[in-house]
């Protein structure tokens, strides 16, 4: 049963909770012995205390947010009755109350607050019960800033696979550090992560078969409010493609030159990107020196596939000049016919070899020109003998057109005679180097779109019918095999090519010409 008691100062009555009248009146006392106070009915229908005691704040939860100035808190603490209200008290000592305090219990409320600003923060906790006693928890709340997103959603580029990328997504935070993590389920491409710490996206994208776009969610916190945004990288394939480029030959020298070297050459794979322009030149054969000029046959011109630079051939050297009478350096050196070959260009984007220099027989009275240098093999040196007048370097052989085909071919050295013995001026080297020859006209060029260089001239001699001229060095090609399940090539007027037949490939060689390629 309920205890309840009549006090012996005044007949109030006195006991529990429970005890307390069931149809009491308004302005009735109850002595209650559980809480320890003086309650009166009030016409609220309710027993209130009619000492209050000294409200205690001890801690509170919950966040206020900065882009809407509002919040909802939860109070603890001690002595909290039905009709308290919360205060926010700022910096500047202006009181702003809770648009509403909710009574949870003796010791909680909460409160919902609008209208904080995070310029006056951190802001004092007051909780003022019904009878104004009140309690203060100092420098208690806080306005938050939630992360902000600078980084607008949706694609952050297209690239060609197997690249580097350097990409960022961030946010902003006036009053917390941010950490960024990608969200539940969310992944990026193989190869490539996310900084927790800044943002930045760094990695090689994949290598992959099939144009690929990866969408993924990041998340940005600070460790109270995270906000998420979705983004997406596009990896385009590129065309494994095989190519050949070979540059134009060297021309063959002036009188008694040696011959023209072999355009450098660069065999081999690469890929190339779907999304830009790709530079093709071929590179035109070098010019024959002269009759009688003392001069070195120019050189052949560069051959260019993207980033791929093959050396045009070195002119061959003249005979009898004080100056310019060694052979051209190039992607292979030219053949001379006095001094020393000119030096080839292998261990640099151009891919060939020296080519040779003169010699004489015992008497002096015969000279013999180097070959030019093959693209393949070094120009040989005559032997001043009459039997070896220096032969041109070889080629380089390839089947990407789908028959096997040599380029790069140096130039065959001339001989001079003095004398009746005669000897014989050199061979062009495997791939469409000119011949040297004795007398009578002009040595003969070396073969268009081969890059071979071309033939050095003979001189006048017993049984010569007169002095020739060296002959001009092969144009370059440049030749491109891919896949026929890529697209075909789109190709500007100024390139001329055709397209050998290559079963699953799709082929262009290009004989002529500058121009910008796209897939």
């Amino acid at each position: 049963m309920p205890d309840i008691r009549t006090s012996d100062f005044g007949g109030i009555p006195y006991g529990n909770t429970a005890g307390r009248p069931a149809n009491a009146t308004t302005g009735k006392l109850y002595s209650n012995g559980e809480t320890q106070r003086l309650e009166l009915y009030t016409s609220g229908g309710s027993w209130e205390n009619i000492v209050q005691e000294l409200p205690g704040v001890a801690s509170i939860s919950g966040e206020v947010i900065e882009e809407t100035n509002s919040g909802v808190i939860t109070i603890y603490g001690t002595n909290f009755v039905n009709g308290a209200y919360a205060t926010a008290i700022g910096s500047n000592g202006v009181q702003i109350n809770a648009t509403s305090t909710v009574y949870n219990s003796l010791v909680q409320l909460t409160a919902t607050f609008t209208g904080l600003s995070n310029a006056y923060e951190p802001y004092d906790v007051k909780v003022t019960n019904p009878s104004n006693l009140f309690g203060i928890l100092p420098d208690a709340l806080y306005v938050n800033a939630s992360p902000v997103w600078q980084t607008a959603s949706g694609s952050l580029g297209t690239f060609t696979e197997q690249v580097s990328v350097n990409l960022s997504a961030t946010a902003t935070d006036s009053d917390s550090t941010i950490t960024y993590v990608l969200a539940s389920g969310s992944s990026l491409p193989s190869g490539v992560s996310l900084n927790s710490s800044t943002g930045a996206i760094t990695g090689t994208l994949p290598d992959i078969s099939s144009d690929t776009t990866y969408t993924f969610t990041v998340n940005a916190t600070d460790g109270v409010n995270t906000i998420t945004r979705t983004f997406s990288i596009t990896s385009i394939s590129s065309v494994p493609v095989e190519y050949l480029v070979v540059a134009g030959g060297g021309a063959g020298g002036a009188s008694y030159a040696g011959g023209g070297g072999g355009g450098g050459v660069l065999v081999g794979s690469t890929n190339l990107s779907k999304l830009i322009s790709h530079q093709i030149t071929v590179g035109n054969g070098g010019i024959a020196a002269p009759m009688d000029s003392g001069t070195a046959g120019a050189n052949g011109e560069n051959s260019v596939a993207s980033t791929l630079v093959a050396i045009g051939g070195g002119g061959g050297g003249s005979y009898g000049s004080a100056i310019q009478n060694a052979g051209r350096s190039g992607g292979s050196g030219g053949g001379s016919a006095r001094e020393s070959g000119g030096a080839g260009g292998a261990g640099t984007s151009g891919q060939g070899f020296a080519g040779g220099a003169m010699s004489t027989n015992s008497s002096g009275s015969v000279y013999r020109g180097g070959g030019g240098g093959g693209a393949g093999g070094v120009g040989k040196i005559g032997d001043g003998l009459g039997s070896d007048s220096g032969d041109g370097g070889p080629g380089i052989s390839s089947s990407i057109t789908g028959t096997l085909s040599y380029y790069g071919g140096g130039g065959g050295g001339g001989v001079y005679n003095s004398t009746a013995d005669g000897g014989t001026a050199g061979n062009g080297g495997i791939g469409g180097g000119g011949d040297g020859l004795k007398g009578g006209g002009t040595s003969p060029s070396g073969t268009a779109n081969t890059g071979g260089g071309g033939g050095g001239a003979g001189g006048v001699g017993s049984g010569e019918t007169g002095g020739i001229r060296g002959g001009n060095g092969g144009s370059g090609v440049v030749v491109l095999a891919y896949p026929n399940t890529f697209p075909l090539l789109t190709i500007p007027g100024t390139l001329t090519y055709d397209t050998p037949t290559l079963s699953g490939y799709r082929v262009y060689r290009f004989t002529a010409g500058t121009g910008a390629i796209t897939f």
